[in-house]
């Protein structure tokens, strides 16, 4: 009863969906887009209900001996947990199932709802110890004589003695013997290590949240290493055979109590190795920042890490505990032959213990599957203005690939969005959201040193009726791509979607409890807007309603083929493309929502989207005998507000020109900041963003970043920025070039708008980048060079350099290419570069040469 009333208040309180486990605040609680809809419901709620009741059932219902008080209470409460994660696995699994096919496999299915299931558990944590007391309430005040042993169903001796325990049948029941405990941590052991090389490989490192695991690590799992192994090991067998042993002392001999017990012991042991990993990832060299700042922001980076670890901990419990409880459940009947210890059985032991360290040493025997990444290719002569990027194979194992060009140099994209080819909701018709996109633009862009541009399509523009490409919009995109070629400038082409599409948009609907009406924004065309009646009221952030979440969840589940729209949209952009070697790549969903069951909708369906958009895109390019386009994918929009999330699992695709491009918008608007201390500093944002890269073999690129407030004051955040991508050798694109004063991110109040150019809302006249952005910005930085890349520094003028780098493959072009800004002729020092020259550019200079083996660029004012 206080399961039910738990989830039936949350399914009409809680206003963003996130926490309810069925429905939500504007949600219906049997919705009608597929099996994402009903699966909460009918699949989660009964598995949720039914994984409490049996067990409490079997362990302290009637007949059981000797049951106390706070027995039932934990009991009830580590069954709630643990029905917690199974609900979320079931619910998981059958609403994604019906994806399954060329780009998603069951198995990943499985896989991926049990591994992220744990995270569903985590508000079990404090409502599964009220159920408990509820449950101990219900015994203490019950039917006593059933439920206590003290009358005709079942009698005890005086506590503490050792005396004969009978059930109601008269079958005894003793204080267990050791082979009873013993036999389910075998069971648990042959389990744990076969999991070690398979679903649970990943489960640390190389999986959805792998990269919050950097330190230490204490798992069963080859990342963790051989100590980290064994002590997780340990841990998770310690923890199991203590709660076991406590339960099986009073459960009658046979098989579906002990299974039971075993499952209950593996959810506490699960639950108590999250604990431990979220202690040692919060210990101070762990949780320390190399090479940051000094004046780097203290965060609270410990409170995610444990929530990720003892997310991941239960998850990990269920599964394995699953697992072994149906092992143990099969083989109960021949325990007792399995593990004699007669004399003539001796032997059997001694094999044993020899399976044991081999099962122990498995998972390094067995291959961790990994993302491979880019593979080295031979080096090309450039044959066009602008060289056509590739991605570079990581310089280490386990290392960052990079962006380079087809003469094997890196290539340094940094740069800014522009969002003037964006359709966005009109507030007022007669104020535009945006200005006009001119080749001044591109001009002025490339005179503050910037070699790429994220350029803003919208699919609303791309694809106004169903079937239908819009050339005109689509010439004017090739009209940017051109003029951005002409100043030397790289394009991503991003499809850009903010809280789904403008067709969101219900400025006069009727919000209460602390929700507004939806604002609209840009993105998906009307006709791919399906939000079953669902509430267009958002709380707190324009992605958390009903309606931007049942649109989203429609999209992952291709409702009505609308992904396969967006697809084939996609498969044309890259045919027109598909020889431009000024397009650096395709961006294929700005910030994804959540959707309704996340993280399955917006972590493994988003995965599947991104491979079935990259399949497409990749056919086009060969039909129209191109080449194949870096591609940029992102994490969910949560990611941008909390700077983590359940990402799409790596291994989504077997593609190897992969950039991950999350928006690392710590300490700017990330909702952090909004509650008044910050979680993810900006530094430790881009070292999470660099290792979660590094797990899919990708290249890291921050898409989006900036929209800081007053330069005077911000222009430090902006300076600790760029000099974290300084040290990490990475590019980005900040947002935002310029807007128009109707653009939705503008207040109706507001005399100005604008991040970097802004624009007068009364007169129109627009404004130079501010000092306090532009310095930071506009800076001295390798826009191309070869080699690997050993340090590179700037000063906060400007205008100061260091580069160190070392060229480890004579094979690759030597031409290195530094922009420098400002008026005046930079100092410039060499070793290891012939013939470098310095040459004055529009709004700056450019340092070129011929660099090889190592060498070293030094720029001072």
């Amino acid at each position: 009863m206080v399961l039910l009333a738990f989830v039936g208040v949350l399914s009409v309180a809680d206003p963003s969906g996130l926490l309810a486990p069925v429905g939500g605040r504007g949600m219906p609680l049997l919705g009608t887009g597929g099996a994402y809809g009903w699966a909460p419901l009918l699949i989660g709620l009964p598995v949720l209900l039914g994984a409490v009741v049996v067990p409490v059932l079997v362990v302290a219902g009637p007949g059981r001996p000797v049951v106390t008080g706070p027995r039932v209470l934990g009991v009830t409460s580590v069954a709630a947990v643990g029905a917690g994660a199974l609900a979320e696995a079931a619910t998981a699994i059958v609403a994604a199932l019906p994806m399954a096919g060329p780009h998603l496999s069951p198995g990943s299915v499985v896989r991926f709802a049990f591994a992220t299931s744990g995270f569903a558990a985590l508000e079990l944590l404090v409502v599964g110890p009220l159920a408990g007391v509820a449950a101990a309430l219900a015994f203490r005040f019950g039917p006593q004589d059933e439920l206590r042993g003290d009358g005709p169903v079942g009698r005890a001796t005086a506590a503490g003695s050792t005396a004969e325990v009978v059930t109601t049948d008269g079958t005894p029941l003793v204080p267990p013997p050791a082979v009873r405990v013993a036999f389910p941590v075998v069971v648990l052991l042959v389990v744990v290590s076969l999991a070690a090389v398979g679903f649970a490989s990943t489960s640390w490192r190389g999986g959805p949240v792998g990269y919050a695991f950097a330190g230490p690590l204490v798992a069963p799992a080859a990342a963790a290493g051989v100590l980290g192994l064994l002590a997780g090991t340990a841990v998770l067998v310690g923890a199991f055979a203590w709660v076991l042993r406590s339960l099986l002392r009073r459960l009658d001999d046979r098989a579906v109590p002990a299974s039971v017990a075993v499952w209950l012991a593996a959810v506490v042991a699960g639950l108590v190795l999250g604990v431990v990993d979220a202690v040692v990832a919060a210990l101070p060299g762990a949780a320390a920042l190399e090479g940051a700042a000094p004046n780097a922001v203290p965060d609270a980076w410990w409170a995610a890490t444990a929530f990720v670890a003892i997310a991941t901990g239960i998850g990990y419990g269920v599964a394995v505990g699953l697992l072994a409880a149906l092992a143990t459940g099969l083989a109960w009947p021949w325990r007792e032959r399995l593990l004699s210890t007669a004399p003539h059985v001796r032997s059997r032991r001694l094999a044993g213990a020899a399976a044991a360290v081999l099962l122990l040493g498995l998972p390094f025997v067995v291959p961790t599957p990994a993302q491979a990444g880019p593979q080295r290719t031979t080096p090309t002569a450039v044959t066009d203005a602008m060289p056509r990027l590739q991605l570079l194979p990581a310089d280490e194992p386990g290392g960052l690939p990079t962006i380079g060009d087809e003469s094997g140099r890196q290539v340094v994209l940094r740069g800014v969005n522009v969002n003037q080819l964006i359709d966005y909701y009109l507030k007022d018709p007669d104020v535009p959201a945006t200005g006009a996109l001119t080749d001044d633009d591109f001009e002025q862009i490339a005179a503050m040193g910037f070699d790429v541009v994220r350029l803003g399509m919208s699919w609303s523009r791309l694809e106004p009726r169903r079937g239908e490409i819009d050339e005109a919009y689509l010439r004017q995109v090739r009209a940017a791509v051109a003029s951005a070629k002409a100043h030397g400038v790289y394009v991503v082409l991003d499809m850009h979607e903010d809280a789904w599409g403008n067709a969101i948009a219900r400025p006069d609907a009727t919000c209460g409890g602390g929700t507004t009406p939806t604002t609209g924004w840009d993105g998906a065309p009307a006709w791919a807007t399906i939000t079953d009646g669902t509430a267009h009221c958002q709380f707190m952030a324009r992605d958390l309603a009903p309606a931007v979440a049942t649109a989203f969840s429609n999209f992952y589940t291709d409702r009505d083929g609308i992904q396969t729209e967006l697809v084939r949209t996609w498969a044309e952009v890259a045919r027109t493309f598909a020889g431009e070697p000024a397009v650096a790549g395709y961006d294929l969903l700005n910030e994804p929502g959540i959707g309704s069951i996340a993280p399955v909708t917006s972590g493994l369906l988003l995965g599947r989207y991104y491979d079935a958009a990259i399949d497409a895109i990749r056919a086009a390019e060969q039909d129209a005998g191109g080449f194949a386009h870096l591609v940029f994918f992102e994490p969910s929009v949560l990611w941008s507000g909390l700077a983590f999330d359940v990402t799409p699992p790596p291994g989504f695709t077997d593609d190897d020109q992969l950039v991950f491009a999350p928006h690392p918008y710590s300490e700017s608007i990330s909702m952090d900041q909004s509650l008044g201390f910050t979680l993810v500093s900006i530094e430790r944002n881009l070292e999470v963003s660099s290792r979660a890269a590094a797990g899919y073999g990708a290249a890291l690129w921050a898409g989006e970043w900036g929209w800081f407030g007053d330069p005077d004051v911000d222009g430090a955040k902006v300076q600790r920025f760029v000099a974290a991508q300084d040290r990490l050798g990475i590019g980005g694109a900040f947002w935002v070039w310029r807007q128009g004063c109707g653009s939705p991110e503008t207040g109706s109040d507001a005399t100005s708008s604008g991040n970097l150019v802004s624009v007068d809302c009364g007169t129109g006249e627009l404004s130079p980048p501010p000092a306090g952005f532009a310095t930071p910005l506009s800076r001295a930085y390798p826009r191309a060079f070869p080699g690997r890349l050993d340090s590179l520094t700037s000063g906060a003028s400007g205008r100061d350099l260091e580069l160190a780098a070392t060229v480890v493959q004579d094979d690759v072009g030597c031409e290195l290419d530094v922009w420098v800004p400002g008026d005046a002729f930079p100092q410039v020092r060499t070793t290891g570069v012939v013939d470098a020259t310095t040459t004055e550019v529009p709004g700056g200079w450019r340092v070129t040469g011929c660099a090889a083996d190592a060498y070293t660029v030094s720029v001072t004012s």
